[in-house]
C-alpha cells in the first residue's frame, strides 16, 4: 500500500451538522497530493452513527472522555502514515486545492529521505531553531504552513483553521500542551517557529464549518415556542453545539432562552424555572446543553400537546433512555406550566436543586392521571449529564452534597414513592 503524502486529522467535539460539511470539504479534496483523513471523537455526544458510516481511507479514533484539542492532536498523529500533518481546528473546511500548497510550504517533496530518518530515528536538527518569524536558513521549505482565511488575507497565522507540519515535529503538539482551549493551533506555531519560520499560505484556504441556520421568519413573526437551556458555561462547545441543533433542525418559529448560572452554579431547578417564566409562547421546551435535536423532532411533539398530553418527551438515539420521564428534553403548553407549577413563578418545587426535581414533576403527573407521553417520531441525542458528570473537585463535591439533600427532601415528601 503507497504511503499517502498527507495525513489530515480533525478534532471533534460534537456538532453533526458541521461534522458532515467537514466531511464533505475532505471528500472533494484534490486527487494529488494524496491524503488519509484520521477522525478523532473527543467524547462527542452526537457522531456515533455519522462516524460508524465511514469507510476508505478514514480512520476514526473515539475517546471516551474528552481530552481536548492537543491530546487529540497527539493521538491522530501516532496512527498517521505520513510525512505531512494537518492539523484542523475543529471542522474545518479545507479548499479542494488547499493540501498542495500546504505540502509545497514545508518542502516535504525535496526533504523526504530526511524525513525518513528522523521520523524512524526520532532525532532532530538543532541548527533549525530559529526566533518566530525569522527565515529558515537551514531547512527545506518552513516548519510550519498555515492556511490562510478566504474573508481576512491580513488575519495573523495564528488565527489559521488548518495548521500543516512535518510528522518529525510532532513532539511541539505536547509542547503547546498547556494552551488555553481555542489557542492550540497558535501555540503550536510558536513551537514549530523555534525550528524554523512558520508562514501562512495565501493559496491554501481553510474555513471554519458552521452549521446550516433554518431559514428564518419573516421579521416581527409571533414566535410559537421557547426553547429554554440551563448551562453552566455558554460558551462550551457543547452549548454552541446545542443551539446550532435548534437553529438548523427547528423550521417553527422559535426563540431560545439560554440561562448561564455558573457564577456560581444554582443547580438545575432555578434556571429551569427563571427560563419558564420568561416563556410568552404556546409551548415551551426544556433541553439540557449536551442535547442535539435532530430534523423533525419538534412537530411530533406540539401534535402531541395538541392531542392533550401534558408533557412529552422525544425518543433519545444512540444512549440510554427512560420511557417513563427522560426529563433531559421536554415539552410542554402554556396551560400545564400555569395548572402544574410548584408555586406561582417556579415550575419545579425548589427543594430539589440538582436532582428529583423531575422525579417530583413525574408523581404529580402520575397523581393526575396524565403522566409525561413518550413520543418516538421526534428524535434527540443526549450526552448523558455531561455537567453532573463533572470532574472539577469543588463543584462534585457539591453535585454530591446537594443530589443527598435532594433524595432526602424526596424521601419527605413522597415517602410513600419508592422507585420513580
Amino acid at each position: 500500500m503507497t504511503m499517502p503524502a498527507a495525513s489530515v486529522i480533525v478534532h471533534l467535539e460534537g456538532g453533526r451538522e458541521r461534522t458532515l460539511r467537514c466531511l464533505e470539504a475532505l471528500a472533494a479534496l484534490d486527487a494529488e497530493p494524496t491524503f488519509e483523513a484520521i477522525l478523532v471523537d473527543d467524547a462527542s455526544p452526537d457522531l456515533g452513527e455519522l462516524l460508524a458510516g465511514l469507510g476508505g481511507d478514514v480512520k476514526v479514533l473515539r475517546n471516551e472522555r474528552r481530552e481536548g484539542f492537543v491530546a487529540s492532536a497527539i493521538q491522530g498523529a501516532a496512527a498517521a502514515e505520513s510525512h505531512t500533518l494537518v492539523l484542523l481546528r475543529g471542522p474545518a473546511l479545507l479548499a479542494p486545492d488547499a493540501l498542495g500548497p500546504l505540502a509545497d510550504a514545508l518542502g516535504n517533496h525535496r526533504d523526504r529521505a530526511a524525513d525518513d530518518a528522523d521520523h524512524a530515528g526520532g532525532a532532530r536538527d538543532k541548527r533549525w531553531a530559529a526566533p518566530f518569524g525569522a527565515p529558515a536558513t537551514q531547512r527545506c521549505g518552513a516548519s510550519g504552513a498555515a492556511a490562510a482565511l478566504p474573508d481576512d488575507p491580513s488575519a495573523h497565522l495564528t488565527a489559521t483553521h488548518a495548521l500543516a507540519l512535518r510528522h518529525r515535529d510532532v513532539d511541539c503538539l505536547a509542547r503547546a500542551g498547556g494552551a488555553a482551549p481555542g489557542f492550540e493551533l497558535g501555540a503550536i506555531c510558536v513551537e514549530l517557529a523555534r525550528r524554523g519560520h512558520v508562514v501562512t499560505v495565501q493559496t491554501a484556504l481553510a474555513t471554519p464549518a458552521s452549521a446550516a441556520v433554518a431559514a428564518r421568519r419573516a421579521p416581527g413573526e409571533p414566535a410559537e415556542l421557547t426553547v429554554v437551556v440551563p448551562t453552566l458555561d455558554a460558551t462550551t462547545p457543547r452549548v454552541r453545539g446545542c443551539l446550532a441543533a435548534i437553529a438548523a433542525n427547528t423550521p417553527s418559529s422559535h426563540q431560545v432562552v439560554v440561562v448561564d448560572n455558573g457564577s456560581p452554579p444554582q443547580g438545575f431547578t432555578a434556571p429551569v424555572n427563571a427560563g419558564l417564566r420568561a416563556v410568552d409562547t404556546p409551548y415551551a421546551v426544556v433541553m439540557n446543553d449536551d442535547v442535539e435535536v435532530l430534523e423533525g423532532w419538534w412537530e411530533p411533539l406540539r401534535v402531541a400537546l395538541d392531542e392533550g398530553a401534558a408533557v412529552v418527551f422525544p425518543q433519545t438515539v444512540e444512549g440510554a433512555m427512560r420511557e417513563d420521564f427522560a426529563a433531559w428534553c421536554f415539552g410542554l403548553g402554556a396551560d400545564t406550566i400555569a395548572t402544574m407549577s410548584h408555586a406561582p413563578g417556579e415550575f419545579f418545587d425548589p427543594s430539589f436543586r440538582v436532582w428529583f426535581q423531575d422525579s417530583d414533576l413525574l408523581v404529580r403527573l402520575r397523581a393526575i392521571g396524565r403522566p409525561p407521553q413518550l413520543v418516538c417520531e421526534s428524535r434527540i441525542r443526549h450526552a448523558l449529564s455531561a455537567t453532573v458528570r463533572t470532574e472539577d473537585p469543588a463543584l462534585r463535591a457539591w453535585i454530591d452534597r446537594t443530589i443527598a439533600a435532594d433524595k432526602a427532601a424526596f424521601q419527605r415528601k413522597h415517602p410513600a414513592v419508592l422507585s420513580v
